[in-house]
């Protein structure tokens, strides 16, 4: 090993130190793993890139920490301490479309059910397209308006797709590999959740719900299925040996 530092630093004078710290930890690594040593699958290494599409604005965060002292109570729109991630379909067809419409910042009053509560508009952490990629609109410090009752504890997740039959492989396995990493960074999410499963009061997250207002009431939604959310929470288990309660 030192015969070979000795032929590196030989290559050009100006080599930086940081370039030879790098070099002998590959080469330690090397010697590790030829020396049969199992490595740990590490979730941090996922082989996935997730792209930014920003959906906040002064206006929108000032729109979410009024929605979050109406519904929870506190005057912040700071999302510390999630314990849930909630997955969704979109209904609507395309990503473009789908992006717009979380783009805007108040809520469309066709909306009749949600928006005499708040004219925040509604809006999801993560977009996973039908080909598998991934796009982060929210940050996961930020609430995000997606789930009755729930949003001051959870990480929204849409899939693009017009009903469950138009769910695909490659989205299922995007969240995974998504899931997986969210739980690294937050260790503390417990839950994993389908939007058809939320308004469920006999599932152990239901007593995370919050409503200061008792008439804003969660109520039956059909995404993502219950045959996404089943393969998810399997292939979870089996790829990175992660099990969360509903």
């Amino acid at each position: 090993m030192h015969n070979y530092l000795t032929t590196v630093l030989s290559i050009n004078s100006r080599s930086s130190l940081l370039f030879v710290l790098l070099v002998f930890i590959s080469v330690l690594s090397n010697c590790d793993n030829a020396s049969g040593q199992q490595e740990k699958k590490v979730v941090s290494t996922v082989d996935f890139t997730v792209d930014t599409i920003p959906t906040l604005n002064a206006t929108k965060l000032e729109l979410t920490k009024q929605y979050c002292l109406e519904n929870y109570g506190v005057a912040s729109y700071k999302l510390d301490s999630p314990k849930i991630v909630l997955v969704h379909f979109t209904v609507i067809p395309t990503l473009e479309e789908t992006v717009a419409y979380f783009q805007k910042d108040s809520i469309e009053s066709s909306r009749t059910n949600i928006s005499k509560f708040s004219q925040m508009n509604v809006g999801i952490h993560y977009i996973v397209d039908k080909d598998g990629s991934i796009y982060k609109l929210v940050p996961d410090t930020v609430i995000a308006r997606h789930a009755i009752g729930f949003n001051h504890v959870s990480i929204g997740i849409e899939n693009i797709a017009k009903d469950a039959a138009d769910l695909t492989p490659a989205q299922l396995e995007s969240n995974v590999k998504l899931i997986a990493v969210l739980k690294e960074r937050n260790p503390g999410l417990e839950y994993l959740v389908g939007h058809h499963e939320y308004n469920d009061t006999s599932l152990a997250h239901y007593k995370l719900f919050l409503a200061v207002d008792e008439s804003y009431k969660p109520h039956n939604k059909p995404d993502p299925g219950p045959k996404f959310i089943s393969d998810l929470r399997e292939k979870l288990k089996a790829e990175y040996n992660l099990t969360f309660m509903k």
